[in-house]
């Protein structure tokens, strides 16, 4: 009889455990349902490695360019503007100018595909009219060697405050390492500068590297980065009194307060975002967020109260970020976020027509295309 109890004790347990857990799914499942949206129309499609402030706009490229007005904080204010012949890969700004990044292809019959040409780089003083950097490698272009090809990244500093804003290319051919070497961009013209780390770094240089893919303005000084993924805290009230960054899955952070040894992430950082109560952190895994505290992000990511983890998730990397308003919670600004299939993009729940550009507007009260 005891035996027979025990038995019949054990069941109970096994039953109650597994309605437990069934409804504790049911109830992920419903939450995620009561979050979704009707999706707008995604008029901003494709690959958008950033978003970048110029003057009082807002642009971006996606092969082509578009711009908005940094008040225009609504679906359906995008632009499409001129741009330069070819494939827009990628822009950057300084307070004078807005540069661009274009690859010009050529259709190789034999193997029937295209392949690179050369890259050109362009710069314009109102975002229409596009000029060479005649600076820049042979008046303006480089050309694309498919034995030995040379890597070209453009990135800025997009800081909040336009005086503080400066723009970069680095130029290097990987292992060859025998064309490095980075330029400060300025108009049709270009600043030689020294070269840091040729290696990729595992800290912030104060010097651009040929590893470098990113930077920030702090206090007087441009700080790059092997990481994709840098920015500070700097509102449009004060200036930045804290730099965050990653080191492939690693978020770390300097300044007035820091943690260089940091913490882990679910995936490696790609971009990063902040807002007075929450660091956004942009993965090849998805989006996640950290709570700030004293400014000092959480060693664990927590649920958003927006759509943010359904539409913005594990299938897609979040090339960019932008936040209209980081002296304000996440929830009371405007956001903006990049993605594109993660790996291969075969995952069951990643979308063709997901990839592109979404925002978050404090008026509509989720994420959505843009």
């Amino acid at each position: 009889m005891k035996f027979n109890f025990v038995k019949k004790s054990a069941l109970s347990l096994l039953l109650s455990l597994a309605v437990l857990s069934f409804f504790s799914c049911q109830q992920v499942i419903f939450d995620n349902i009561r979050k979704e949206v009707k999706l707008e129309n995604g008029m901003i499609a494709g690959d958008i490695p950033a978003i970048v402030k110029f003057k009082d706009y807002y642009f971006l490229s996606n092969g082509g360019i578009y711009c908005k007005h940094k008040s225009s904080s609504y679906y359906g204010s995008w632009i499409r503007l001129p741009s330069p012949a070819g494939h827009v890969i990628k822009l950057a700004a300084d307070a004078n100018y807005i540069y661009a990044l274009v690859g010009i292809y050529a259709e190789n019959e034999k193997e029937g595909k295209n392949q690179g040409v050369r890259r050109d780089l362009y710069y314009s003083e109102n975002g229409y009219t596009w000029l060479l950097v005649k600076g820049f490698g042979a008046n303006g272009s480089l050309p694309y060697l498919s034995n030995y090809p040379v890597y070209i990244h453009l990135f800025c500093t997009n800081t909040i405050d336009a005086a503080n804003r400066s723009a970069y290319v680095v130029v290097n051919d990987g292992a060859r390492r025998t064309t490095n070497y980075a330029y400060r961009l300025n108009g049709d013209s270009v600043i030689v500068l020294p070269l840091g780390l040729v290696d990729a770094s595992t800290t912030p240089v104060s010097n651009a590297a040929a590893a470098s893919r990113s930077c920030v303005y702090y206090k007087g000084d441009v700080i790059f980065f092997s990481s994709l993924a840098s920015t500070t805290n700097e509102t449009a009230l004060s200036p930045a009194t804290v730099y965050y960054y990653g080191v492939g899955q690693w978020l770390r952070w300097d300044g007035e307060i820091k943690n260089i040894v940091g913490y882990s992430c679910e995936g490696t950082l790609m971009s990063l975002g902040v807002t007075a109560d929450y660091l956004l952190v942009g993965t090849n895994a998805g989006i996640k967020h950290r709570p700030l505290t004293n400014r000092a992000p959480g060693p664990v990511s927590v649920d958003f109260k927006t759509n943010a983890a359904s539409t913005l998730n594990s299938a897609y990397q979040i090339l960019s970020l932008l936040v209209v308003n980081p002296e304000l919670n996440e929830t009371q600004t405007a956001i903006y976020a990049s993605q594109v299939y993660s790996g291969t993009g075969s995952s069951n729940s990643a979308q063709f027509d997901h990839v592109g550009l979404w925002a978050y507007y404090p008026y509509r009260g989720n994420w959505n295309r843009e």
